[in-house]
């Protein structure tokens, strides 16, 4: 039986330092019934407790990258026993874990201390930012992003592709990861270019089809806020495919989820109707609170465009209920918006204008600037159908700009005509303008009313962390 070794060459043996090292190993030991591990796995897992990355493990080690994830798998194994964790383990994770348990209050070496002190402040903000609800978010502009995106290049012509996969998509900080700035952001077009660049070379092996999976939703993902649902059809039917394949009951309802929005967006009802009850009833066996609420969106959006309002109310509240239990402020968003846009049909507007102020707040919150930006339009829509033009002026030029960042440009053209509209109905008076036989309901625009809310439920991971939640 394969045991620590206690002679071993003392490579990166600075963890002694930072870290009861001597009483981690016996607690792994422990929880592994006695097998620990060889002294090449030990190696590369105190230089990730080190926070040196794989490439900088293989150089000192001379070995290859893959080869150090190949070493790595049983040490992260190990962990998720000793931490009660499941999920994908990363680098990140695996050092903030042993730094929250294992951590010296006081280092030998003095020297050492000014190389490490930084790195110890910032780990111990990251343990709490995992755990904090209030946490600040990571980015704020696309250039703090651009070096990922950049390893990420570098990665894929290296042809390491899992670790690209990873740079963009982190399972163990999904909130805080490139992919979910992206998204909210709704850098779509980014987020297309990156992972058409994997499918481009990307063999995956048995242990990776659940990355190449999640990588497939996000491009169906992309593309369905795009407008290309026939092409974000043939990726979540891809998705389900190797959900089957690799006996993946979550991502099985979530893919059949995913598929009923975006029938539902080519307004192919029958379709969506049963792929999201047939998901509804899948998440609900498993106990997917996450997907349990998309699919609940789902039902609310086709019954809305059946013009059974009542019904999709009832299914948005539904919805709304199980993404406040699971403490999901941007699925919040959605459903408020949604619930808004719903009583503007019904001409309840000042109805509408509660729901839809609240859903715009919990947009904003959560840095989903789709969202916020479906919000203000369909504000502005019911600001105007009671005549307040100039505040729905303002929601209108609101819409705008976050459309604009997100270089959807349909939707930046409807909200420049409606200002056009609007602004030349103040220059010229109400009453000349209806005089010129222009009726006030001229100002809507039929084909951007939408309930602009694209909630998908992915494999991500949860999301969610992971899962994935993908709104």
């Amino acid at each position: 039986m394969p045991t620590f070794t206690t002679n071993l060459n003392e490579k990166f043996s600075e963890v002694y330092q930072l870290y009861d090292w001597e009483q981690f190993r016996l607690d792994l030991l422990a929880g592994n019934s006695g097998d620990g591990l060889s002294p090449q796995e030990e190696r590369c897992l105190r230089a990730i407790a080190l926070d040196l990355d794989r490439t900088q493990i293989a150089e000192k080690l001379t070995i290859q990258p893959r080869t150090v994830s190949d070493y790595l798998r049983k040490p992260y194994d190990l962990i998720k026993i000793l931490f009660g964790i499941k999920g994908k383990m990363r680098e990140k994770k695996a050092r903030s874990l042993i730094l929250s348990k294992y951590k010296k209050s006081k280092l030998s070496s003095s020297n050492f201390v000014h190389k490490f002190e930084a790195d110890y402040d910032i780990d111990e903000n990251e343990i709490l930012e995992n755990v904090s609800p209030d946490s600040e978010y990571t980015w704020q502009t696309i250039d703090e992003v651009q070096p990922y995106i950049e390893e990420f290049y570098k990665l894929c012509e290296v042809e390491d592709y899992i670790e690209a996969f990873y740079t963009i998509f982190d399972t163990d900080d999904y909130n805080n990861c490139v992919y979910k700035f992206l998204s909210l952001q709704g850098y779509l077009n980014i987020i297309i270019a990156l992972y058409e660049r994997l499918i481009e070379s990307w063999v995956p092996r048995k242990s990776e089809k659940w990355e190449f999976m999640t990588m497939l939703a996000c491009l169906g993902d992309a593309y369905d806020r795009m407008g290309n649902h026939e092409e974000a059809i043939e990726y979540y039917q891809n998705c389900l495919k190797i959900a089957k394949e690799i006996d993946d009951i979550d991502n099985i309802g979530g893919s059949l989820v995913n598929l009923g929005l975006a029938y539902y967006s080519l307004k192919i009802y029958a379709k969506a109707l049963n792929c999201s009850r047939e998901g509804l009833e899948i998440v609900r066996e498993i106990g997917n609170r996450e997907f349990e609420a998309h699919a609940l969106n789902n039902l609310g959006l086709i019954y809305s465009d059946l013009k059974e309002y009542q019904i999709a109310i009832d299914y948005y509240h539904f919805s709304l209920e199980v993404k406040l239990k699971i403490d999901d402020p941007q699925g919040e968003a959605g459903s408020l918006i949604n619930i808004g846009y719903t009583y503007r049909q019904l001409q309840q507007y000042e109805r509408a204008i509660s729901y839809l102020q609240r859903g715009i707040e919990a947009a904003h919150q959560s840095h989903d600037n789709q969202f916020e930006a479906n919000g203000w339009f369909n504000l502005a829509l019911a600001l105007k159908s009671l005549h307040q033009y100039s505040d729905a002026l303002s929601a209108y030029e609101k819409a705008s700009t976050l459309y604009q960042q997100m270089e959807m440009i349909e939707n930046v053209e409807n909200c420049r005509n409606a200002i056009i509209q609007i602004t030349e109905a103040i220059k010229d008076g109400i009453g000349d303008f209806i005089e010129k036989g222009c009726n006030i309901n001229d100002f809507e625009n039929d084909e951007f009313e939408d309930h602009l809310d694209a909630e998908t439920s992915d494999e991500l991971d949860n999301e969610a962390d992971e899962d994935f939640d993908k709104e």
